[in-house]
């Protein structure tokens, strides 16, 4: 009988006690002063922040630049003056190599000799009129030319 009184007395004071807690929680979170966001201790964590993720892309860049193995003469005897899609896999680049003009068909798995010109049908102003985009990443690398 005594537990039974114990566990009544239990459940009629469990709402209130959690009442209590509740408002003790409210109390404790509005006594609290809102954090500021533009500490000195918080600018130089995100500007740290900012560094570190700036100091890892230009290391993806350079480790991607120094062992990728790719040729990046400027005077080189193979480059690429045009391409064209002819398909959703496919594609035909004119290349000059060593003086003579290519045109290639580029498949998946195969690379076949489409015509040789006797002459060049594009001259090397007209290939060098828009920068590549390897070019131009080239020139915007804070790294500069490393071999």
């Amino acid at each position: 009988m005594r537990a039974l009184l114990i566990n009544v007395a239990l459940l009629l004071c469990a709402p209130v006690l959690a009442q209590e807690e509740a408002q003790g929680r409210v109390a404790r979170l509005n006594t609290t002063a809102p954090p500021e966001l533009f500490t000195a201790g918080y600018l130089v964590q995100v500007i740290g922040s900012l560094l570190l993720v700036f100091i890892c892309l230009f290391g993806v860049v350079y480790f991607l630049r120094r062992f990728n193995g790719v040729s990046r003469a400027s005077g080189s005897v193979l480059r690429v003056l045009g391409t064209a899609s002819v398909g959703q896999r496919e594609k035909v680049v004119l290349i000059d190599a060593g003086g003579e003009q290519l045109l290639l068909g580029v498949a998946q798995g195969s690379v076949r000799t489409l015509h040789v010109f006797d002459e060049p049908i594009v001259t090397a102003d007209e290939a060098t009129a828009s920068p590549a985009f390897a070019e131009v990443l080239r020139a915007a690398n804070p790294l500069g030319e490393r071999s």
